[in-house]
């Protein structure tokens, strides 16, 4: 019998011991990374980590770094020693990223926490002073911004960026401009440079949405049997997705902005719907047998706010220059410009002759730009105003300021307000939409001249935008179809 106590001692002691050995080489240990900025390389090291193991250098899809959820490349690099060290030395621009950018390193499924890639010392070190616009920048999460260059127009680099976790930052060669996009609430600071023209800072806060997703019945109930019950979602974002707790008691799926239920068996599931992964709203609904009573269901109007699935518009907008000469660009005069939009906006944007400026908001709800005359520009100056909604539809204003033949002689003001002139002088913004005695003035003086073939409405709408052009053409301004400075100048002139 002995020899049985031994056998089974034997084979305890094997399994044991394969038992230590199975749990050691699961086992990964975590990879410490360090990123050292050499004159002409950067060095990527690696301690700690599981001995004789391939390394994985995990980087960003740049081409999808618009988006709340970023993409990661992975590429083999090298293999860990038997001290489970690594360390090789690249090129700053190898696999085409640039300062600022997060990036981590796996070994055997083992992560490294993030670092950020450094920028060219020769950038990071160098003197000036880099203007940039937004200054401060604050997003809701999953929300996007742009930063802008001011006093250069050499390619900006991304040299830091205080916590990665919280927001995102990629240069985007397209427009010259750090995309901004909202990862989780808190705060970073974003170091940016450009070469020759220093380096300066951005603070990024990220906040929670304030707005929620809703719908048009809540809670709901569906009767066994049934055909699909629909119900209308309201709210900001876009891209919808849902989500059900409990897919053997109901189905959801989602027709644009319709939320389509239907009841499977007897219960209740929870239904979300997010919108471009930062709003959500949460649906009860209860799937009952036939015959059950169903208490009344109370139909809930969209909010008064809503106005999310149309694109944002100007209200309102003034223009204005301090020159107590009566030169509206004279030399060293500023200009100003006040506007107001129909709906909550983020990201406004305004570039005036192509230059983007730093735009401020009130208290009031009205933003404002001011735009430092030179007296040697060249009139009419192109103005754009962009600006993009919660939905993240865009709104886009252009219009010229000034005139090619004469240049204003008095401070003036432009408004959208709908007050007519006694005169029926053109002292107005006017474009699709507007309305009022100066439309049907433009209709009347465009129809004499055998460029507007419709009705004298009032209503500027697309065949009075196709005249305008028209009018435009003849008179070599640029065909927008607006009626702005330079346009208003030539009618106001009987041309």
């Amino acid at each position: 019998m002995n020899y049985i106590k031994y056998i089974f001692l034997a084979i305890f002691t094997f399994c044991f011991f394969g038992l230590m050995h199975a749990n050691n080489t699961l086992a990964t240990s975590i990879p410490a990374l360090v990123l050292t900025n050499n004159t002409s390389s950067v060095s990527i090291g690696i301690t700690g980590a599981d001995h004789n193991a391939t390394v994985l250098f995990y980087y960003p899809n740049i081409s999808v770094s618009n988006s709340s959820s970023i993409s990661y490349t992975s590429i083999d690099i090298g293999q860990t020693d038997t001290n489970g060290a690594f360390n090789v030395s690249v090129s700053p621009s190898s696999y085409g990223l640039s300062g600022g950018i997060s990036v981590y390193v796996s070994v055997n499924g083992s992560n490294s926490s993030t670092m950020l890639w450094p920028t060219s010392s020769t950038v990071s070190n160098q003197s000036g002073n880099l203007s940039l616009s937004p200054q401060n920048i604050t997003l809701v999460t999953g929300q996007n911004s742009n930063i802008y260059a001011i006093n250069t127009t050499n390619t900006l680099l991304v040299q830091g960026n205080s916590n990665p976790l919280v927001a995102s930052a990629f240069v985007q060669s397209s427009n010259n401009s750090v995309l901004v996009t909202g990862l989780n609430v808190g705060s970073t600071t974003l170091s940016i440079c450009a070469p020759t023209s220093g380096c300066n800072t951005v603070l990024v806060s990220i906040v929670a949405p304030t707005q929620t997703i809703t719908f048009s019945q809540s809670p709901i109930y569906v009767t066994l049997g049934q055909s699909i019950q629909i119900v209308s979602i309201y709210g900001p974002g876009s891209g919808y997705v849902v989500a059900n707790t409990n897919r053997d008691i109901v189905t959801a799926s989602l027709d644009g902005t319709n939320l389509m239920i239907q009841g499977l068996a007897v219960g209740q599931s929870t239904v979300s719907v997010c919108a471009s992964g930062w709003i959500c709203g949460y649906l009860t609904v209860n799937s009952v047998a036939q015959g059950t009573a169903i208490p009344n269901q109370i139909t809930t109007p969209p909010p008064t706010n809503f106005n999310f699935t149309k694109k944002p518009q100007l209200s309102s907008l003034s223009i204005s220059s301090n020159n107590v000469s009566g030169l509206f660009f004279g030399a060293g005069s500023t200009i100003t410009m006040i506007f107001s939009l129909n709906q909550t906006v983020n990201n406004v944007q305004v570039k005036v002759a192509g230059q983007q400026l730093i735009v401020s908001q009130g208290s009031d709800g009205t933003y404002s730009i001011a735009y430092r005359a030179t007296g040697n520009e060249t009139l009419p100056l192109p103005v754009v105003i962009t600006y993009t909604n919660p939905s993240g539809l865009v709104g886009q204003m252009y219009f010229w300021l000034g005139n090619t033949s004469t240049v204003p002689v008095a401070v003036t003001t432009v408004t959208t307000n709908n007050s007519a002139s006694a005169e029926q002088t053109f002292t107005k913004l006017l474009s699709i939409g507007s309305t009022g005695s100066e439309v049907k003035a433009l209709q009347q003086r465009l129809k004499n001249d055998g460029l507007f073939t419709g009705s004298v409405t009032g209503t500027y709408g697309s065949q009075t935008e196709a005249a305008v052009k028209k009018y435009q053409l003849k008179h070599n301004l640029s065909q927008a179809g607006v009626v702005g400075p330079a346009t208003r100048a030539l009618l106001n002139k009987g041309i």
